[in-house]
């Protein structure tokens, strides 16, 4: 700030909440996801910390941060007006909406087909509480609104898209094989004598489903088309890459018919 009063180099501040999207490295969304996805059956209900519970959970969605990065330096480039907006002005970036740890839940789960999310109130310093990191919100992200002209993407539309990348990583073993391990490691720690079989458990879950269900290996084009997914999109059923395949793909229309499409 000195060096810019000075005269020095320009920077504007983006300030996050809590963060989650394809390849955020805490993994928290990730560990969330798979709880979400096994707890039912394992009986290991979601914990609802008691000095949490009503707390409003301010959330950015990754692909929305790098939106206003690109906001910020085409004011500051003056490809957009105006330079001086953006220059030494901090920035709040975070979803529309703010759920509390209930809602949030229920959100996650939905794109799963899961009607109810088990929970329990635990006390503070007994509870394994992934969101929220950050307790200090909401976030007010008026002023990205205004001034940037940031656009977040609906938090619900967020969610059901990282919830399939986050399935297509679990069902593709060519890659990230190396995250799944860390994320392995890190569901034994985080729920202590339950963690084994519960990893057992998301195993032997995506074992079967890979019986049944056909993948593309995920490359750089597929990950910005499930970032880029709208809630409205034909959800995919199988795709196939095979040369005898011919390039072809299936997708389900809202009424359940099924079309297949010609690359």
């Amino acid at each position: 700030l000195r060096q810019y009063n000075a005269g020095g180099f320009p920077f504007a501040v983006l300030r996050l909440g809590n963060v989650f999207g394809p390849k955020e490295n805490s993994m928290r969304f990730w560990l969330l996801h798979l709880w979400i996805r096994a707890h039912l059956a394992l009986r290991l209900p979601l914990h609802l910390d008691e000095d949490l519970v009503d707390t409003p959970i301010s959330m950015t969605y990754t692909p929305d941060i790098a939106q206003a990065v690109v906001r910020v330096i085409e004011k500051s480039k003056e490809e957009v007006c105006c330079a001086e907006q953006v220059h030494g002005e901090a920035f709040n970036l975070a979803s529309e909406e703010a759920p509390n740890q209930r809602k949030l839940y229920n959100y996650i789960a939905e794109p799963m087909g899961l009607n109810f999310v088990e929970t329990a109130d635990m006390p503070h310093n007994k509870s394994i509480v992934l969101y929220p990191e950050l307790v200090r919100g909401p976030l007010s992200n008026a002023k990205a609104l205004e001034v940037l002209g940031w656009a977040p993407t609906d938090l619900q539309k967020a969610i059901r898209s990282v919830a399939r990348f986050y399935d297509r990583v679990m069902l593709d073993e060519t890659r990230f094989k190396w995250e799944r391990e860390i994320m392995y490691s890190k569901c034994k720690t985080m729920l202590g004598e339950d963690g084994p079989r519960f990893v057992s458990w998301i195993r032997g879950y995506y074992d079967e489903r890979r019986k049944t269900e056909l993948y593309d290996e995920l490359d750089d084009e597929d990950e910005d088309e499930i970032v880029a997914a709208h809630s409205s999109a034909p959800q995919p059923v199988t795709r196939c890459r095979a040369p005898a395949c011919g390039r072809t793909s299936e997708a389900r229309r809202p009424d359940g018919s099924v079309v297949t499409r010609r690359a």
